[in-house]
């Protein structure tokens, strides 16, 4: 059996990344701390995060975990993600 042969794609429109609230069960650790105002909001609530995001079993999977993800290893409260996403929305849609 052949492969099917596609032929090129005639136009290539490039992706563009689109602003969007932020929260802790969405948007990946990575991305929350590229924001300096959301990563404040982060540490406010929760400081421990600091030194969290630098162990390195953590460190590799920043990029595809999100907050809501460390509240099953107890690393994170949920009362605490719901202050953080409270802030986060004040904040209103970020790139």
């Amino acid at each position: 059996m052949d492969a099917p042969n596609y032929p090129p794609a005639m136009v290539f429109v490039q992706p563009v990344r689109l602003a969007r609230i932020l929260d802790t069960r969405n948007t990946a650790i990575a991305d929350l701390m590229a924001n300096p105002a959301a990563w404040a909001m982060v540490l406010r609530e929760a400081p421990e995060m600091a030194f969290l995001v630098t162990v390195g079993a953590l460190k590799q999977h920043l990029g595809n975990f999100s907050f809501q993800d460390l509240v099953a290893f107890g690393a994170i409260k949920p009362d605490a993600l719901d202050r953080i996403d409270v802030g986060l929305k004040a904040l209103g849609p970020q790139l």
